[in-house]
């Protein structure tokens, strides 16, 4: 179990860069595992629109549920498109050594950046929309009831693999027929868009996928692989990772599962977007210095470009930076504080947190707007860019 998280979750080859990419439904070994298991499981309670923005949530009893036990929500938004935005909310991770977590999914869709259906410089403003809360901290992957104090009762739902189904069952009967998708999380939503990248693919046998990683990469702990261990135990999600993905037992980062992804899939293309010194990343959840996290950002990503130069391209910044795309702390934690878990060690560092957002961040002239609409185009303004 542990060897198959690691290949997920962790980013050097799993596979050689000569293996040939053999198709875009490739993907029967995951599936044979189970990761489909809940499609069409869960039961939706209520639903509700407002400003052209529709709202699910959730019978708890069959499956999605929030942190501390509140119901899931989860929201699309139709533009008549031919085009659709599935988007992974960011708000941290829990587990027992460590909790910073929105706990909560609040309804709607938030207008900010790249989900600001009004935003000129947005290149995905007129897309169709299916907008995922994060409330559960396993990174959209996970399967475990967990027990922190030994009460006999469950203190961390943490069901993001049934969340995203859910979500995912929603979106797949409001946009059955997309031209093209583009995968987009925020940070921990980042991070889980490697895991649903199968899922997705699963419902949508057809379409082209553009995965867009903002500040979540799938860097891992640059040098120590058994960071990722507790994660491992506690989410339970070997489920996602296939056996034949051999280096996941050895890397200390988050997305070999990746590489054979892309391997499997000539279909699927990633945008990656991080600072080198990321300070949420590196400052709060690792505890590491900011130059090991670059070490390892440049670890995790550099064989992936290497492996698919034309499929996989970065955006690395020089700054503390964490994340881009949305261009507000509201975006990721959402307006009700009280539904965060926040551990007082990490409030000096996000006190100085800075967002960007896609029209200031640039690497020189190139700003982040620009960048994505040449990656959702696939037009020669899609390059890999690092900062020096």
């Amino acid at each position: 179990m542990r060897a198959a998280f690691l290949c997920l979750f962790l980013a050097t080859a799993c596979t050689s860069a000569t293996t040939p990419a053999t198709g875009p439904q490739d993907f029967s070994e995951v599936w044979s595992q189970g990761v489909a298991d809940y499609v069409g499981v869960a039961k939706t309670s209520t639903s509700a629109t407002a400003d052209g923005v529709t709202t699910f949530e959730f019978d708890v009893k069959s499956g999605p549920i929030c942190l501390r036990g509140d119901p899931f929500r989860m929201a699309v938004r139709d533009q008549k498109s031919d085009d659709l935005m599935i988007f992974l909310q960011g708000g941290g991770a829990c587990w027992s050594g460590f909790c910073l977590a929105v706990q909560k999914a609040p309804s709607g869709i938030p207008n900010l950046d790249v989900l600001d259906p009004t935003k000129t410089s947005n290149p995905f403003r007129g897309w169709n929309q299916v907008y995922l809360p994060y409330c559960d901290g396993s990174l959209f992957a996970g399967e475990s009831d967990t027990d922190d104090n030994g009460d006999g009762k469950v203190d961390r739902h943490q069901h993001g693999l049934r969340n995203l189904t859910a979500a995912l069952d929603i979106g797949v009967k409001q946009f059955p027929h997309p031209k093209r998708i583009v995968l987009m999380g925020s940070s921990g939503g980042g991070f889980g868009t490697i895991p649903a990248i199968v899922l997705v693919r699963k419902l949508w046998p057809d379409a082209p996928i553009l995965v867009v990683q903002d500040s979540g990469t799938g860097t891992g702990k640059q040098g120590d692989p058994q960071f990722l261990e507790q994660l491992v135990n506690e989410f339970h999600v070997a489920r996602f990772f296939p056996p034949s993905c051999t280096a996941c037992t050895t890397s200390a980062h988050l997305t070999p599962l990746l590489d054979w992804e892309m391997a499997r899939d000539n279909n699927l293309r990633v945008a990656a977007f991080s600072s080198y010194n990321d300070s949420i990343m590196s400052g709060v959840f690792m505890k590491i210095p900011p130059e090991q996290f670059k070490k390892g950002l440049l670890e995790a990503t550099d064989p992936l470009h290497a492996a698919y130069p034309d499929r996989y391209k970065r955006f690395l910044i020089d700054s503390t930076m964490h994340t881009t795309m949305l261009g507000d702390v509201s975006g990721i934690v959402g307006s009700d504080m009280s539904a965060v878990t926040l551990p007082a060690d990490a409030l000096p560092t996000l006190a100085t947190i800075v967002i960007g957002n896609i029209d200031d961040t640039k690497l020189g002239t190139q700003t982040m707007a620009a960048w994505l609409a040449a990656a959702a185009d696939n037009t020669p303004a899609w390059q890999d860019l690092l900062a020096p």
